[in-house]
Order: C-alpha cells, then sequence, then structure tokens
C-alpha cells in the first residue's frame, strides 16, 4: 500500500504545480495597460502672436493750411479710390482764383491786341506808312504780353491747384485706420489729418528666437490665423527676417504678408493674428509619452507584447509633441498595429509575464 500512496502523492504535487492561477504564479504576472502602434507623421506647432497691419498705407495731409470744413470718413470707415474724405475751408484760395483768372483775361485781351496792332504795322510798313522801327517795337511789346499771359496762366493753374489741394480724396481703395482732427481744428500745410491703409494685403511681424529664425528665409510660407474669426488658416509669405535681435527681449521680428479678398474674407487690419511654425514635423512610429521608459536619459526603450510575456525594444525618439512621441526603432522590432504597454512597465523586465487590463 504505501508504494502506491507514494506514488499519488507525488502525482498530486505535479498537478498541483502545473495549475495556472496559483498564488505563487499570480504574484510573478504584471498587470499592464497598452495602445496600438500607429505609423504615422507628428506635428508640433508653436504659435507666436502679432497684429495685422495694413502693407500698403499711407498718411493723408492738406498742402495748404486751413480750418477743416467738412470730414466724412470716419474711423474704420472702407472707401474707394477717389472718395471724399474731408475738406479745408480756406477763404483766401476763392478770391485768390478769381483775381489770378481775372489777371489771365486781361493779359490775353491784351496780347490778343498787340497780335493785331502788329500784323497792321506790318502792313503798313510795307508801303511805306509807317518805320520799321515801329513795327520792331510792337513785335517786342507783343512778346512782353505774352510772358505775361504765360505767368498769369501758371499763377491761376497754381490757385486751382491749391483749391484742390483743398480737397482730401483717397488715394487708394482701403480703410481709415486713424482719424487726427475734427472739423473745425486749423490744419497747417503737410500735417497729418488721417491715415488709411489698403485691405487686399495685410502683414504681421512677429518676435522669433534665434533657433527658429535661423531656419526661416523670405518665401517661405507659414500658416497663420486670425483667433477671432470662424475661419481656416491662410498661407503668409515670409516678406522679412531681421538679422538683428531687440535689445529688450532678444528676440528677432520676422514679417508675414498675407494676401487677401475683402469680398470673401473679413480679415482686416488691427485684428490679431496667430502664426505657427512647426516645431517638429516627422513621420516614424507614434506612441504615447507614457510609453516611453527613460525618455529624457540615455536609454529610452519601451516594451511590446509578444503572447503573454512582453519585449523590450530600445527606442530613439525623433520629437515629442502634446503627450505623444514620434520613436524609430531597429528593423522589424516595431510595427503599426503592436500593442505598447503605457502603464505598469516601470519595473518589468525583457520577456516577463504580464496580464492585459483594460
Amino acid at each position: 500500500m504505501k508504494p502506491l500512496l507514494y506514488a499519488l502523492l507525488i502525482a498530486a504535487v505535479s498537478v498541483a504545480g502545473c495549475e495556472p492561477g496559483t498564488p505563487e504564479e499570480a504574484a510573478s504576472v504584471q498587470l499592464v495597460r497598452v495602445v496600438q502602434v500607429r505609423e504615422g507623421r507628428l506635428r508640433h506647432l508653436l504659435s507666436f502672436y502679432g497684429v495685422l497691419e495694413p502693407v500698403i498705407r499711407a498718411r493723408l495731409a492738406f498742402q495748404s493750411p486751413g480750418v477743416i470744413s467738412t470730414r466724412p470718413a470716419q474711423m474704420g470707415q472702407a472707401v474707394r479710390a477717389g472718395e471724399l474724405l474731408a475738406t479745408l475751408d480756406n477763404p483766401d484760395l476763392g478770391p485768390s482764383q478769381k483775381a489770378a483768372a481775372a489777371r489771365l483775361q486781361e493779359s490775353l485781351t491784351q496780347r490778343d491786341q498787340a497780335e493785331r496792332d502788329l500784323v497792321r504795322l506790318r502792313s503798313l510798313a510795307q508801303t511805306g506808312a509807317v518805320g520799321q522801327e515801329q513795327v520792331e517795337q510792337k513785335a517786342a511789346e507783343l512778346a512782353s504780353l505774352q510772358a505775361n499771359v504765360a505767368r498769369a496762366e501758371a499763377d491761376l493753374a497754381g490757385t486751382r491747384q491749391r483749391l484742390e489741394d483743398a480737397t482730401l480724396l483717397a488715394p487708394f481703395d482701403g480703410v481709415i485706420s486713424l482719424v487726427q482732427v475734427e472739423p473745425g481744428e486749423f490744419v497747417s500745410a503737410g500735417q497729418a489729418v488721417m491715415a488709411i491703409g489698403g485691405l487686399d494685403k495685410v502683414e504681421v511681424r512677429v518676435l522669433l528666437p534665434a533657433s527658429l529664425v535661423s531656419e526661416l528665409d523670405n518665401g517661405d510660407l507659414l500658416s497663420v490665423k486670425v483667433p477671432q474669426l470662424d475661419e481656416n488658416e491662410a498661407k503668409g509669405v515670409v516678406t522679412e527676417v531681421s538679422s538683428i535681435g531687440e535689445k529688450e527681449t532678444g528676440l528677432f521680428p520676422v514679417t508675414v504678408e498675407l494676401s487677401v479678398d475683402p469680398a470673401t474674407t473679413m480679415i482686416r487690419p488691427g485684428m490679431q493674428a496667430e502664426v505657427l511654425l512647426d516645431y517638429a514635423d516627422v513621420t516614424g512610429f507614434i506612441v504615447p509619452l507614457a510609453a516611453i521608459v527613460d525618455p529624457v536619459g540615455g536609454d529610452p526603450r519601451i516594451f511590446i507584447i509578444n503572447g503573454e510575456h512582453v519585449s523590450e525594444v530600445p527606442a530613439s525618439i525623433l520629437a515629442i509633441a502634446d503627450e505623444e512621441v514620434a520613436i524609430k526603432t531597429r528593423a522589424a522590432a516595431l510595427g503599426e498595429g503592436d500593442q505598447v504597454v503605457i502603464a505598469g512597465h516601470r519595473s518589468l523586465t525583457d520577456g516577463q509575464q504580464v496580464r492585459v487590463v483594460k
């Protein structure tokens, strides 16, 4: 009986040792959470902000002094080329024009009479009724009167120009960006009274660190958004990259220009703009940052599920953006759809048995 009993005991112990789920085996199985690896593009955008300004802009002034009579243009008003913006009331301009016109008319009358007299004297000189000296005197008189006419015409043209200068017209299609005077105020010749900016081209100036400026050139395309508008990103062209940083900040000014159609977009000068730069734009295997063991050390690695066990795979970090990491591994070590451990892996070792939990 004893040999049979011993055999049964040995068999029972052997079966118990192979039975899964025993306390000893459960203690050696690590519980982990996983996600699937995807292969694709990781893009990390940096935002820089500035205010849109018109590319074409001008400060407008009267060329003559006077008092502002009317100013129909208002701040923020869209205007067309040639549209009336303001008028100047200079009481001397009207009488000056009338006096200049009268002087011109008098000079023309005197010149015309001298021309007729000269024709008559030349006819008489041919018959000997008058001497050649009288003809020459009349010719000299006519030349002087012709010079008077030229001066009178110039005076009248100048007076008319001053009258035109008393009317301020929009030089191009745009929007009034600044108004500095009100009707009834006196302005000097050349004093700025308002400013106008074009609508079809705007630009934004942003300040960038040297590490980003070194990657930009004139003509590069950058994405630009206007946060207050529900519109898609627009493409802007880099028109200026400063090689000198600002003294206060050490940052470098960069200007980006946008071409806009006022009929199809609400983008306007004065709005805040967001310039987007690709800080990282790489293609690789994309995993959560939590999947990387020792991400900032010298030995970054991941654990992937291999049946009921894990395999440790060294990883090279290409870029990090928004809690995601683009990595590369040795050939065939990782593929799209593989399961990578994101929790419970801090104490894992290569080949360790694991159980995936939700």
